[in-house]
């Protein structure tokens, strides 16, 4: 054989070789039955929560991570990294500024709507600026008091109007838990004085149980859970109102875990025969939509991966929608939390930019009063 035969035919096995290559490498996307491989496969996902390890927020976020691992295509393993700190700004601005572009480390948890609002000390960033990836809502808010709170008791939640100063155990004054509740008492024409300090709702409760203050506000599950069953069941104390939801309409709904507690518009009605209005209200509803509307939030980095994002979104849909999830979270938590598209996320996060001039300053001032 000739040298430039076999040259001919090394050169043509090379190509082969090369061809071959270049087919595996395109295929590489792909299983071997022809399927694309799903994008989370064989990776490790981050939530980056701004909540310590023993904050019922990471209790939330470690049960939608176990669920997330069957609902992501691809399986992948989901872990929790608590990064406390600066009202959970170190969380945020991790993935903000930190985070890898390929959907493997994202935010989960409470959102501050009023720190962009206020532009508090260190809200250098909107929510905007993250890729939103779905929202979920916690159990609304529901204000209760010591039934011997006032002079002659309270036995029914209209009995708090002209007879005396309630002592409300809050958490800092800024606190949007604090402004919202503390405008429901200002709205139904209850006195009272703001007792600030407490650094949590589990704190107040004991005090509201020893007497050191006697009205406060926890999240409905919370409530239900430990509240309820210490001071309300016992006859000690009794529920005032409960915070209306918004639906996915935009409606003003009632609490669907406390329907027997009177939600604040309705008491409203009942002690002043018509529906509330006016800028006090207009408040309210702003700060429903704002801070207590999609509690809890997943955001991306900037820049997210296209195909990180869609797997990601429909990931969690898929978590909160199985029956697993459903019946772990009523084990655990005690109600399921709902599950809100990116879309309307992406419409909560932007509502900030229309808040009035005259809402933001009745916001605050209502700071400033429960500060004093």
């Amino acid at each position: 054989m000739s040298i430039q035969r076999r040259t001919m035919q090394h050169l043509r096995f090379l190509t082969c070789v090369l061809f071959g290559a270049i087919l595996i490498a395109c295929d590489s996307s792909q299983t071997n039955t022809g399927e694309p491989i799903p994008h989370y496969q064989g990776e490790n996902v981050t939530m980056v929560i701004g909540l310590d390890a023993s904050a019922g927020g990471t209790t939330v976020g470690r049960l939608l991570a176990k669920h997330l691992e069957s609902g992501l295509e691809g399986n992948p393993s989901v872990v929790v990294n608590n990064m406390p700190g600066a009202s959970g700004l170190n969380a945020h601005l991790h993935v903000l500024l930190k985070a890898p572009q390929d959907g493997t480390t994202v935010f989960y948890g409470p959102r501050s709507s009023l720190g962009e609002l206020l532009q508090f000390p260190g809200f250098s960033f909107k929510y905007s600026d993250f890729t939103p990836l779905g929202g979920v809502q916690i159990a609304g808010l529901v204000v209760y008091a010591r039934k011997d709170s006032l002079q002659g008791g309270i036995d029914n939640p209209e009995d708090v109007v002209g007879s005396g100063e309630l002592l409300y155990g809050g958490m800092p004054p800024e606190h949007g838990r604090m402004i919202i509740t503390t405008m429901g008492l200002d709205l139904i024409g209850a006195d009272y004085k703001y007792i600030a300090g407490y650094p949590s709702s589990g704190n107040i409760r004991a005090a509201i149980i020893s007497g050191e203050v006697n009205t406060g506000t926890d999240a409905a599950h919370a409530y239900i859970n430990q509240v309820a069953p210490v001071l309300v069941d016992t006859g000690q104390a009794i529920p005032l109102f409960t915070l209306p939801v918004l639906d996915a309409n935009g409606e003003l709904v009632q609490n669907s875990l406390l329907p027997e507690v009177p939600s604040l518009p309705d008491l409203y009605e009942s002690i002043n025969g018509v529906p509330p209005s006016g800028v006090l209200w207009d408040s309210i509803t702003t700060m429903i939509e704002l801070d207590q509307t999609m509690s809890h939030v997943f955001l991306g980095p900037p820049n997210m991966d296209p195909e990180a994002v869609e797997a990601f979104r429909k990931g969690i849909q898929q978590a909160m929608s199985s029956p697993e999830f459903k019946a772990e979270a009523l084990q655990v938590l005690g109600y399921v939390p709902e599950f809100v598209d990116h879309e309307r996320q992406s419409s909560i996060l932007n509502a900030t930019a229309n808040v009035s001039p005259e809402i933001l300053e009745y916001i605050r001032g209502q700071i400033e009063k429960n500060g004093s």
